[in-house]
């Protein structure tokens, strides 16, 4: 579900200011500052680059998830490459494209900021929670009324494989698939397998051999996973280890020592110490994912539960992942033009 969010942390008896300043960002903006508008542009362009320099990981991850994934192209298009393309145009042709802009922004506020469509978290204790029913009461009926349009936006995904070429001597490769799709289910063995991956195969690969700055993996209960490595001076050597991955586990055998350190790990990783603020955090998106206490509970027992066996039982996960080869590679212009037979499209970043 895509969502706009507005958030706030604030005292208790500064609740009515934090409702009132919420009210003010959504109603009373000014989009008409053209000065303004072409600023904010610039800031979020150098942003956006300085991003793509320090996480482009992850800006490789979420473009290759992109070519399946309509969640994913969704957040390509808001925050991802995508995103910056757009940006760019628009900053770079802003006396062209500012009228259009400005009532686009208008258009999208009377649309998503409306009584209908508001769902409200708020995290603390109850003596914070007394006034809450007036403030929030106060805020539906100081914005938008009336029914929103809600004819379905559909994304339309393209699978490209596509290497950006930058000015850099490292790269971001990344390697996505969905295993649902292939039929495979998702168990939280597989957040085992992420940690083994994270100081064995991969590290050992890819970080003590290759030379890489870091490598992660990651797999979600969607069927998404993917491998990816951060400031590596390779690309194909790195291709070739996630192909091996499956190989890997098939014959993974370690000590009870070490199987345990490795669920230990796992689970350091899902009961990590929450603050109030990320407390309200998770509820708000386990919620807004449908994902329950029993699931939760499941997983749990499957980290602690699981044997060497069932991480040899993911070389089919992994196998299924694999099968999407859906490729995105930021790096040297050089190293991109050696490997470019394994891309569908090269273009400059």
């Amino acid at each position: 579900k895509a969502a706009f969010e507005v958030k706030t942390k604030t005292l208790y008896d500064k609740l009515p200011v934090a409702f009132q300043m919420i009210r003010e960002l959504l109603m009373e903006s000014k989009f008409e500052d053209e000065k303004r508008l072409e600023e904010i542009l610039a800031l979020l362009k150098s942003r956006l680059q300085m991003k793509f320099q320090s996480s482009g990981h992850m800006t490789a991850v979420l473009r290759a998830m992109s070519y399946r994934s309509p969640m994913s192209q969704f957040k390509d298009l808001t925050n991802g490459i995508a995103f910056y393309e757009k940006v760019c145009q628009i900053a770079d042709h802003f006396e062209e494209e500012k009228a259009a802009l400005i009532t686009n922004l208008k258009k999208l506020s009377e649309q998503i900021f409306r009584a209908d469509n508001m769902i409200i978290s708020c995290t603390s204790r109850k003596e914070g929670l007394e006034e809450l029913e007036k403030l929030i009461r106060e805020l539906k009926n100081g914005i938008y009324q009336g029914t929103a349009d809600h004819t379905p936006c559909i994304l339309h995904c393209e699978k490209k494989n596509e290497g950006f070429k930058t000015a850099s001597k490292v790269q971001y490769v990344a390697r996505c698939g969905n295993f649902i799709d292939q039929g495979a289910e998702y168990t939280g063995a597989l957040q085992v397998l992420k940690v083994i991956m994270g100081y064995e195969y991969l590290w050992q690969n890819i970080r003590v051999k290759g030379g890489a700055y870091g490598c992660m993996s990651n797999f979600n209960r969607i069927g998404e996973g993917y491998f990816v490595s951060y400031r590596d001076p390779n690309l194909e050597r790195t291709m070739e280890i996630y192909e091996g991955v499956a190989d890997y586990l098939r014959t993974f055998t370690v000590s009870d020592f070490d199987m345990n350190k490795y669920i230990i790990g796992t689970i350091s990783n899902l009961d990590q110490p929450m603050t109030p603020a990320l407390k309200g955090d998770r509820s708000m998106n386990l919620y807004m994912n449908h994902v329950t206490e029993d699931m939760i509970k499941e997983e749990r027992a499957q980290v602690l539960e699981a044997t060497q066996e069932d991480i040899r039982e993911l070389a089919g996960i992994v196998e299924a992942m694999m099968k999407a080869e859906q490729i995105c590679v930021i790096g040297s212009e050089d190293k991109i033009e050696e490997a470019k037979d394994m891309f569908d499209t090269v273009t400059g970043f």
